[in-house]
């Protein structure tokens, strides 16, 4: 099986084919945001030139949609020439011909594709002023859209160009001693927690003050993603649907503002192996603490003939765009490894 369960505290099946082979009408969402940290050069990895970084999540989401550009014309792949995690995306949904539905929460830059406006501002720069003022509001409308959304599983992504970084501020704020990943092969975790540490010194909020108020923490450190993820799971399981965060670090930290919100008990996450092998973003450790059921999938890039994939066997990107949740769509859609690698090849050269 190449979706393995790598951590199961709810005793339900280990086998991700067994444990939602009931599912019938999943529905993938993607929420697009921007945050002006990413903006902090040497920070992010997203994007192929650093002044287009910004371009990012309207990019993934015209991939995601249409299998290539349409309005952007910037491609989002990395600086190295690393495929941009959507169309590993892409392909999972191809294979699973499960539907998506793209949120816009923050967009500075909106992508050539229909998507759903919350209206939200863009994130801001934690070091200088609250990260996300209208979190509340934003939580609210997410809220409300997953309550019309026709659905038995909810697999939720994020892409957002510098989310480690407003995830790993939010994780301390909460007091968990985690750290996050990256999509650069050499994490650049120095530079991020002088980032955590100069936000937190700004707003008088010191490690573990926060746990208690978990919005508080979105609102000064985090980003537009993160109450949008918050309301859409709150939603979701309000409604009786089963939901699946598709992501790495940045949805452990969604996970962690969701546990001190007594909403994570029936959440599950899944990514790829690339960030549970990340020892710099000790994904584990945080899976551990949240005390949630996690599955990994490994494509096994290293089968591939073309570099841009074999680049996430050498460390680069790892995960984002909710690619963990869409090959866990294809694996549990019946297709196997080998199959999932095909399709993502036969994306890249349609690009």
């Amino acid at each position: 099986m190449w979706v393995t369960n790598c951590r199961n505290y709810s005793g339900k099946s280990s086998n991700v084919r067994k444990r939602f082979g009931s599912i019938e009408h999943p529905l993938f969402l993607l929420v697009l945001s921007n945050s002006e940290i990413a903006t902090v050069t040497g920070i992010s990895g997203a994007g192929s030139f650093e002044q287009y970084i910004q371009y990012t999540p309207a990019a993934d989401a015209e991939i995601v949609s249409n299998g290539k550009l349409k309005t952007i014309g910037v491609m989002s792949d990395a600086p190295s020439g690393a495929a941009t995690p959507a169309v590993l995306t892409r392909a999972g949904l191809n294979l699973s011909q499960c539907a998506h539905f793209l949120i816009n929460s923050g967009l500075q830059i909106v992508p050539g594709v229909p998507y759903y406006d919350l209206r939200a501002k863009h994130g801001y720069d934690i070091r200088v002023r609250p990260g996300v003022p209208d979190a509340p509001e934003i939580r609210d409308a997410s809220r409300r859209l997953a309550g019309c959304c026709d659905c038995d599983l909810a697999v939720i992504g994020e892409t957002i160009p510098g989310g480690t970084t407003t995830a790993l501020c939010v994780l301390r704020a909460l007091g968990y001693n985690a750290n996050v990943s990256s999509s650069f092969a050499a994490n650049p975790t120095a530079l991020k927690e002088k980032v955590v540490r100069e936000a937190m010194y700004g707003a008088s909020i010191s490690p573990g003050s926060l746990r208690d108020d978990p919005m508080r923490a979105v609102k000064l450190f985090g980003d537009p993603m993160m109450p949008c993820v918050v309301g859409l799971t709150e939603g979701f399981l309000n409604s009786g649907k089963e939901v699946l965060l598709a992501g790495g670090t940045q949805m452990g930290a969604v996970a962690a503002i969701l546990k001190e919100l007594n909403l994570s008990d029936d959440v599950v996450l899944a990514t790829t192996k690339y960030v549970f092998d990340d020892a710099s973003a000790r994904f584990i450790e945080l899976v551990e603490a949240l005390e949630i059921d996690a599955f990994s999938a490994y494509p096994d890039f290293s089968k591939s003939s073309i570099s841009a994939l074999q680049k996430y066997e050498q460390g680069e990107v790892k995960e984002g765009v909710g690619a963990g949740g869409a090959m866990t769509l294809a694996c549990i859609s019946g297709y196997d490894q080998d199959a999932y690698r095909q399709e993502v090849e036969a994306v890249i050269k349609q690009l």
